[in-house]
């Protein structure tokens, strides 16, 4: 039996439900009776104990003042995300001890520590909406209402799911290439990553300044020209251009298309595309 507790739902905790749902089958008690509780094999956002060895995980408490190294504290869905995102993710098929930390830290950093960060009354202030908001947005109009809340409860696990999963299987598919990219990068020449092959690549030079542009096969495409942040995006002159026009002015023939903001080209050829990344 899992317990969580009675009331308004929020993200932390649905979330932490989604993660224990994908390795075991439980039976879900909501409530905030203590007899109740002890009863409960794991324990989730209520209880009053951070006691991983016995499956409690509340951090409410005053004892309790876990963060992260930015300072973000944990909430349920953090702590439940350290406990069992590895075993989660050897599930999932996802093989080798650096590739999974590699994984289990992407996901917290994309989404698990923002949700621990509103649930502990972090950006307050902020309009902006965001997964714990649309969770939140999921509860019945009145709570009183055990029935209706019950139902918007296992629906907003249900969506939960789904977003999770998704994270994590992108997680994964980032995580089996990042041995690959590591490689890649020792051997990256005037600040240019060359990859032979379309492999995601986005995150990885966002923790790597020292590339400023990678150069990759599209596909039917050709090869594209992708730009590590604003300071390295391709020049004015190129921008917002296509064929002819972008041609005359780079002198590639094979150029096809530049974005308008130059964080993007396109080039027919390898040959080409390396040239447009040169390119200042």
């Amino acid at each position: 039996m899992l317990v969580t507790h009675s009331g308004r739902f929020h993200a932390d905790e649905v979330f932490a439900i989604a993660m224990i749902q994908m390795i075991e089958e439980v039976d879900i008690v909501r409530s905030r009776d203590q007899e109740v509780i002890d009863q409960a094999e794991m324990v989730l956002d209520v209880g009053g104990e951070y006691v991983p060895e016995r499956l409690r995980f509340d951090h409410h408490q005053n004892s309790f003042t876990r963060a992260r190294e930015d300072g973000t504290p944990y909430a349920t869905a953090g702590l439940v995300w350290e406990h069992f995102g590895a075993q989660i993710l050897a599930a999932k098929g996802l093989e080798g001890e650096y590739e999974i930390q590699f994984a289990l830290e992407w996901v917290d950093k994309k989404i698990i520590r923002d949700i621990d960060a509103v649930d502990n009354g972090m950006f307050t202030e902020d309009p902006r909406p965001s997964v714990s908001m649309l969770i939140g947005m999921m509860n019945a109009s009145s709570t009183d209402d055990v029935e209706q809340q019950e139902t918007a409860f296992k629906d907003a696990i249900a969506f939960t799911s789904g977003i999770l999963n998704n994270f994590i299987q992108a997680a994964i598919k980032e995580a089996e290439v990042i041995v690959e990219l590591e490689a890649c990068a020792k051997n990256v020449d005037e600040g240019i990553l060359v990859l032979a092959e379309n492999l995601p690549f986005k995150d990885f030079i966002r923790s790597h300044p020292e590339i400023t542009r990678v150069v990759y096969p599209k596909g039917s495409e050709g090869y594209g020209v992708f730009c590590n942040g604003k300071d390295n995006h391709l020049p004015e002159r190129f921008r917002g251009l296509r064929e002819e026009e972008l041609k005359a002015v780079t002198g590639l023939e094979d150029a096809v298309f530049c974005h308008k903001s130059g964080f993007m080209s396109v080039c027919r050829s390898f040959e080409s595309a390396l040239a447009m990344a040169k390119s200042h």
